[in-house]
């Protein structure tokens, strides 16, 4: 196992051109900790050596920020999980960030991390379908890492996004037909790729971020019932 501190996470996120403060340093150290006592009762992450949080979940979930600094908010983060993206997000932007997860033992875990840490974060223990039914064109940014495909993303960011607002999706190297289909629902959710960058974690692992605007409202009615987005695509 590898032993990290807060200057081990600093060094992990320079490596990626994200720069932070040693308050911040010591919140992201302090989430790790929570995850990784969690996992031992319940499953929050395959992952759980300190050091390949450091690069796999802290770096993968920041390093996107150097191609896509501007994030208007508030911040909707999709499946949270374990609270990658979103809690790094909360704290290194001290932007509002609602933690959208449905799994219930996740939420009260994302919710004591948060009354922990004092980040100005919400949980919403809902499908992005009913936050969406509850809060319409709320969001000025919806993130989402490793969370269904991207036509699932763009359909269920769209009702949930203000016009102008961004869908900030967090991939590997999804298949090119992923991406197509995507660009081709788009339109019909009112929204539009705006921006594809590529870029390495330090370990050499390939990332990429997709991101979409909302332009207009979606022609079609959304959001469809729960679950539709990833079982049935918009054709």
């Amino acid at each position: 196992m590898t032993l990290v501190d807060a200057a081990a996470v600093t060094h992990a996120l320079a490596e990626v051109c994200v720069n932070i403060d040693d308050s911040d340093a010591t919140a992201l150290l302090l989430h790790v900790r929570a995850v990784r006592d969690a996992n031992r009762q319940f499953n929050l992450t395959r992952i759980d050596d300190p050091g390949d949080m450091l690069r796999l979940h802290i770096a993968d979930s920041l390093a996107f920020l150097r191609h896509v600094p501007d994030l208007p908010g508030p911040i909707v983060d999709l499946g949270s999980g374990a609270g990658y993206p979103g809690i790094p997000l909360a704290v290194v932007l001290r932007s509002h960030v609602v933690l959208c997860e449905s799994t219930h033992k996740k939420a009260e875990f994302l919710k004591s991390v948060v009354a922990d840490l004092g980040l100005d974060a919400e949980v919403v223990s809902e499908r992005a379908e009913i936050l969406a039914q509850e809060r319409p064109r709320f969001a000025g940014t919806v993130v989402a890492r490793a969370v269904s495909s991207l036509a699932a993303l763009v359909e269920l960011a769209a009702p949930l996004l203000h016009t102008g607002g961004l869908l900030v999706a967090l991939k590997g190297s999804p298949p090119t037909d992923e991406s197509t289909q995507a660009a081709r629902i788009a339109p019909r959710c009112g929204m539009a790729p705006v921006a594809v960058e590529r870029y390495q974690l330090p370990g050499g692992e390939q990332r990429s971020v997709y991101v979409y605007r909302k332009e207009s409202e979606p022609s079609y009615p959304l959001p469809r019932r729960p679950g539709a987005a990833q079982r049935q695509p918009l054709a």
